[in-house]
């Protein structure tokens, strides 16, 4: 062997005396013992060659050979403590640790053993007795057993990351591997650590914002129905069969929210009350301030929209004939349908694709949610908002009201000028006088009636009332006659009036069309 070999050697063992595997273990330990003998031998050595050859007997040779090895134990077992204590000294002021045999503990194991420590992880914690064990407080090597319906995040000494969860043999934790801690208190018991339920979790919060016109809004009792983001079950392996997705794991631990204030107590602990708690109120919270409270509560309806443009419709038309002019329809006039958000809106942006996107980021996905209510914390904008509620069932209640009496009175008006006009004429003509032309009042009412209504001639109503006042076959020829007449004279008014040609012509059709028909009876009638 020459000197290349052994500086090639010595660069080699530097590096393997302090790694932190098991083959680093093992070098140590072979080396303690190499180092006592060699150690043992040279200091027994140097004691034994001046008293050796001065003993007279054999026995005396022998005693200063013994002497000479084990005279040096004790400076070997006292070295080795004062050591240990050194270093668990400045091992307990870096971790602050209470008991500097925790620290000692984990000296022996990470320089000399391989790990007998173990702790056990079930239902999201670890037990108080496991948190003052050195694997807890200072970290590897040693065993974790994680139990079902659980995974958490270990570092390593590096910081690199590597996700347990549940199998049947305890993980190993390599030296100054540790479970990632996430609390800020260090006392037993009090301790959290990055570990995630596999469950799917339940929780119901409140969130306060003002809405865009500045009115302080609260979206109360918002229940949420939420879990850790997998794989597809096609991308899973067979080995993975909870399905977990390492970078939802790590995106949970690492991507947590800062929220200040702190909020309030929700329901659940890490990781979702700093994901899922500030995703959701986040997007809440935008909705509110991005729309009016009308439109997340809509005090005008489709309904009573559409009755406002019907009315100016109308107002419209009743201009048309009164002044003769067409005016096209002015923006300011028309009442558009309000942008409302309804509760099916609102949800369904939390199932949107950009939502699922953003939650699969922070590693959680959303199964359900419940938006809650809305809230005022002003009593005096919510009484004020059901006075408006009030007033417009009122409105509505009246309008229908209105209508009815409207169509009674329209009935009733059209069933005494039936009777003044044919009847009356028909009994005029029978009656043997000479039948006169009507007046211009009483051709410009009909002329109104069947403007309003185009089917007069067909309604069962005037068609039982002509039955019973002409039972006869020339009773109902003479009152066809008599409406054939009114209708012409109908017709000829129409077509003076100062209107709009697309309306009179659909007027006009409807004549046309009645006066057809009416031949077809009286032709029939007369055949007969």
């Amino acid at each position: 062997m020459n000197a290349g070999d052994i500086r090639r050697r010595g660069e080699e063992a530097i590096p393997r005396l302090f790694a932190l595997d098991d083959a680093g273990t093992a070098f140590r330990v072979a080396m303690r013992k190499y180092a006592r003998i060699i150690v043992c031998a040279l200091l027994g050595g140097l004691t034994l060659v001046p008293f050796f050859f001065l003993a007279q007997t054999v026995v005396q040779r022998l005693t200063v050979l013994v002497l000479s090895l084990v005279v040096y134990i004790p400076l070997f077992e006292v070295s080795q403590k004062v050591a240990r204590y050194k270093a668990a000294d400045y091992l307990s002021d870096i971790y602050e640790l209470d008991d500097e045999t925790v620290a000692d503990s984990f000296l022996q194991e990470v320089a000399f053993g391989k790990g007998v420590g173990k702790i056990v992880i079930e239902d999201g914690t670890i037990s108080e007795k496991d948190e003052e064990s050195p694997v807890i407080q200072v970290g590897g090597p040693g065993f974790i057993q994680v139990n079902l319906d659980n995974v958490a995040l270990m570092e390593r000494a590096d910081g690199s990351p590597e996700i347990i969860y549940p199998r049947e043999k305890a993980w190993k934790m390599s030296s100054f591997a540790r479970l990632r801690e996430i609390g800020e208190s260090d006392e037993a018991g009090q301790r959290q650590f990055a570990i995630v339920s596999l469950r799917d979790q339940k929780t119901k919060i409140s969130v306060r914002s003002r809405t865009k016109d500045g009115i302080p809004l609260e979206a109360r009792n918002v229940e949420i129905l939420f879990g850790l983001f997998r794989k597809p079950e096609a991308q899973a392996s067979d080995a993975n069969p909870h399905h977990l997705d390492e970078s939802a794991i790590c995106a949970l631990v690492y991507n947590q929210a800062v929220v200040y204030p702190a909020p309030k107590p929700s329901g659940v602990s890490f990781p979702w009350d700093t994901t899922v708690i500030p995703l959701i109120a986040a997007e809440l919270e935008e909705i509110i301030s991005s729309h009016t409270l009308s439109e997340l509560l809509a005090t005008v309806s489709y309904k009573e929209v559409d009755d406002v443009n019907e009315g100016e419709t109308e107002n419209q038309t009743l201009r048309f004939e009164m002044t003769g002019e067409q005016t096209a329809a002015s923006g300011a006039g028309v009442v558009n349908p309000p942008n409302f958000e309804s509760r099916s809106k609102i949800t369904a942006r939390f199932y949107s694709p950009e939502f699922k996107e953003k939650a699969a980021q922070l590693g959680v996905v959303i199964h359900w949610i419940d938006i809650g209510t809305w809230k005022f914390p002003s009593e005096l904008i919510f009484k004020e908002l059901k006075s408006g509620w009030e007033m417009r069932r009122e409105n509505a209640r009246r309008r229908s009201q209105m209508n009815r009496l409207a169509k009674r009175q329209e009935t009733q008006e059209l069933r005494e000028l039936v009777a003044s006009v044919i009847v009356n004429s028909f009994e005029r003509a029978n009656s043997g006088r000479d039948s006169r032309s009507l007046s211009d009042n009483d051709v410009t009412r009909l002329s109104k009636v069947i403007h309003d209504n185009p089917a007069i001639s067909f309604s069962p109503a005037i068609r039982q009332q002509i039955r019973d006042s002409a039972p006869q076959k020339n009773a109902a020829t003479e009152i066809l006659k008599a409406f054939r007449k009114e209708l012409i004279a109908a017709r000829e008014l129409i077509q003076k009036e100062n209107r709009s040609p697309v309306n009179k012509q659909i007027e006009i059709a409807r004549i046309d069309k009645a006066l057809r028909d009416i031949d077809h009876h009286l032709f029939h009638f007369i055949g007969g």
